[in-house]
């Protein structure tokens, strides 16, 4: 069964770090995204934040979300300023469903 998700994470010079998602976030993308972006976070403070760039996400579900809150979590724990960037509306929507505004920040 072919996978309908990827993240591709770039780091930059300035201590930034962006994870470009893309397909369906739900139960089989959970683990694989929240261990793509949360292993450099541990990279001994060298990332200083963290944007999601989720503008190719064409689906979101609980799962997904909870794979949000998990690297929000892990990022703050790392002392990493994390944002979401390129919010598509179906994912804007389950975000606002869910008042996981003062979680999830979006800009």
């Amino acid at each position: 069964m072919p996978q309908s998700f990827d993240v591709q994470v770039a780091a930059g010079h300035d201590g930034s770090l962006v994870a470009r998602v893309s397909g369906e976030l739900d139960l089989t993308a959970r683990t694989a995204l929240v261990d793509a972006v949360t292993e450099p976070l541990g990279d001994g403070g060298a990332v200083k934040r963290l944007a999601l760039d989720l503008e190719r996400v064409t689906f979101c579900d609980s799962s997904g979300l909870g794979a949000l809150l998990d690297i929000r979590r892990a990022s703050n724990e790392a002392g990493v300023d994390m944002v979401l960037r390129n919010v598509p509306l179906p994912v804007a929507r389950l975000l606002d469903l869910t008042d996981v505004d003062g979680w999830l920040r979006r800009e």
